[in-house]
């Protein structure tokens, strides 16, 4: 029995340096080590190979395609942004004016920064759709999107292979309210990135660059607009829907008091103005924005502020207002003036004031024309992201 132990006793014995050797880290001379590194370095197959370039293929498909659209259809400048400092965006669009148009035609000094991302459906939607992200790449994401100080979107490039003919893409707000599921980006069929999709982008910026450019406005009520202009108190036990009628009442009398105040403004103060801002159409808040206005506008109107008309509308054939004037022709047309007004109370604004042109064409050829004050609002102020 003894002699018989200790054989087992001796191989295990032996067996227990292999089972050590084996269990200590192979030295980097070790061919089983040499061998190891090979493995993990093995070249890809070439389907994996073949799956890597289609995939950079349709990348630069997306980016191609975006760029064909923003410089040959829009007529604007893109910038395509390497992979090396790749932040979130792929592309930046140099909003541009075409020349030809009567106001200012170039450069506006708006940006987009645009992420690209080709594929990602399995065939063209046919309604509204979502493309799913890891929660790790948006958290990523989503504060670089935030940081840029234009929109920001996000454009899906539908390819070739896909649609069986040209790509079609559609573009989504990034700077928008996540919707019900964070991990989706959400897109809109209207949303169609092309030609047409040029003047609902151009909205996202504000159009602040160009703003940037038009006169300012202080409202410093020490200085009077007109005579006897009053202060409307806004906090008052007075209605402010009285106050400001009691301000427009008074502006108006100023006009028809003072020949010389009149001559000064560039439209004519009427009930028209008033009845138009205040109509039950419209709704509350907006009501409520203009009559808040008042005194910008009246300032904006004096010839001495440096605010230009623009028209807006050009003069059109219109229906007569009364009875009374079914002898005459009448055209009518808008003219807009636009200035960034600075309050003592709150952020400044762009505030536009709108002008009404009429002209009455008798039938023995007279021509009689009015332009009145007829609008006023703040531009942007109820801006949405289509």
């Amino acid at each position: 029995m003894t002699a018989m132990a200790n054989p087992g006793t001796s191989a295990n014995a032996a067996a227990t340096p292999a089972a050590s050797a084996a269990a200590t880290p192979a030295t980097p001379t070790s061919p089983k080590s040499i061998g190891r590194k090979k493995k993990k370095k093995q070249p890809m197959t070439v389907s994996q190979l073949r799956k890597q370039v289609d995939t950079n293929r349709q990348g630069q498909e997306g980016v191609a395609w975006v760029a064909w659209i923003v410089e040959g259809m829009w007529g604007c400048g893109v910038e395509v942004v390497s992979a090396s400092n790749d932040d979130g965006v792929d592309a930046i669009i140099l909003l541009k004016r075409r020349p030809g148009l009567k106001r200012y035609a170039g450069p506006t000094g708006d940006l987009l920064f645009v992420q690209i991302k080709a594929g990602y459906v399995k065939k063209v939607p046919t309604g509204d759709y979502s493309i799913s992200f890891k929660p790790e790449e948006l958290a990523r994401w989503r504060p670089k999107w935030a940081s840029y100080p234009g929109p920001a979107l996000m454009v899906n490039v539908i390819p070739r292979r896909i649609t069986g003919g040209d790509p079609v893409a559609y573009w989504t707000d990034l700077k928008r309210p996540p919707g019900s599921d964070p991990n989706k980006i959400e897109f809109k069929l209207k949303n169609c990135f092309h030609e047409t999709a040029k003047s609902s982008i151009y909205n996202l910026c504000w159009r602040w660059a160009e703003f940037r450019q038009i006169p300012v406005i202080y409202l410093d009520q020490s200085a009077k607009a007109f005579p006897g202009e009053p202060r409307i108190y806004y906090m008052g036990n007075k209605p402010l829907r009285d106050e400001a009628r009691d301000y427009f009442k008074a502006w108006k009398a100023a006009c028809t008091a003072d020949p010389t105040f009149q001559a000064s403004l560039q439209a004519s103060i009427t009930w028209k103005g008033w009845n138009h801002i205040t109509r039950k159409a419209r709704p509350v808040r907006t009501k409520q924005q203009s009559i808040q206005l008042l005194p910008a506008a009246a300032r904006i109107l004096l010839a001495s502020s440096g605010v230009k008309p623009m028209t807006v509308q050009p003069m059109r054939p219109v229906t007569p207002d009364s009875p009374s004037y079914n002898s005459e022709t009448l055209t009518r047309g808008y003219e807009a003036l636009t200035a960034r007004v600075i309050f003592n109370e709150r952020q400044e604004a762009v505030v536009r004031v709108v002008l009404e042109r009429t002209a009455y064409v008798s039938k023995t050829g007279r021509v009689k024309e009015t332009l009145v004050f007829y609008s006023v609002y703040e531009v942007a102020r109820r801006r949405r992201s289509p």
